[in-house]
């Protein structure tokens, strides 16, 4: 009798150091935690997930943006950057690392991975339809990391007009307005942008209608422009 509970503690013991958890389980655990933002509880079981599965894409997404979260922009760079080992044309990786180096101010580098995504299969034109079969059920698809042009090129262009670049600023901004993306937004930094290049006919226009959209950034610009006549 005394060998057999021997038996069961050793199993017991066995058991409880191993962790029978699947990856799949650490990212739903974690995936429920970022609704609730609970984002550095989240972290740690993704952790857990990329430790059993190194090349879990989804997993290694999701980690990035909880450290973007929670203002760890370089390790969620870091950790994206591990995708593209792997899965080096990932369209939205490539935007998350852009959008990532502008939030640290690294602006060039934004405008290499904007520009680098824009180049990848997953960019799709603005004005086309696109469809892809999943036979496999897998809710980790290719199509699911796919993105419109114009919403890399809004990135970029607010970039662009940071960095002084007030023309390709324009032309990118452009193309968020053609499709009604952030429109006012994009309005007013079109308008700016043609401040700088000193073309007052053009920045007025877009700032009325930015303004018109109810951004009062753009009424602000107007009126001192007014002034300074």
């Amino acid at each position: 009798m005394r060998k057999n509970q021997i038996y069961i503690f050793l199993i017991f013991i066995i058991c409880s150091s191993c962790d029978l958890r699947t990856a799949e389980e650490y990212y739903n655990i974690a995936f429920d935690l970022e609704e609730k933002g609970e984002y550095k509880k989240a972290i740690e079981f993704l952790d857990k997930a990329i430790e059993k599965k190194p090349k879990y894409r989804a997993a290694l997404i999701n980690r990035g943006a909880d450290k973007a979260e929670i203002g760890d922009f370089k390790g969620a760079i870091e950790d994206y950057k591990k995708i593209i080992d792997f899965d080096s044309d990932n369209t939205m990786v490539l935007m998350n690392i852009g959008n990532n180096y502008k939030r640290l101010k690294q602006n060039e580098k934004s405008v290499d991975f904007y520009t680098r995504a824009l180049s990848t299969k997953g960019a799709i034109k603005s004005d086309s339809t696109y469809w892809e079969i999943n036979i496999s059920s897998d809710f980790d698809k290719d199509k699911d990391y796919h993105l419109r042009k114009f919403e890399i090129e809004y990135e970029r262009g607010i970039v662009y007009a940071k960095i002084g670049k007030h023309k390709l600023a324009i032309r990118d901004l452009k193309q968020a307005v053609k499709f009604n993306y952030e429109k006012p937004n994009s309005l007013i930094w079109i308008g700016e942008s043609y401040l700088y290049l000193k073309d007052t006919i053009s920045a007025i226009k877009y700032l009325k209608e930015s303004a018109n959209l109810g951004m009062v950034d753009a009424k602000e610009i107007l009126n001192k422009i007014e002034e300074n006549k």
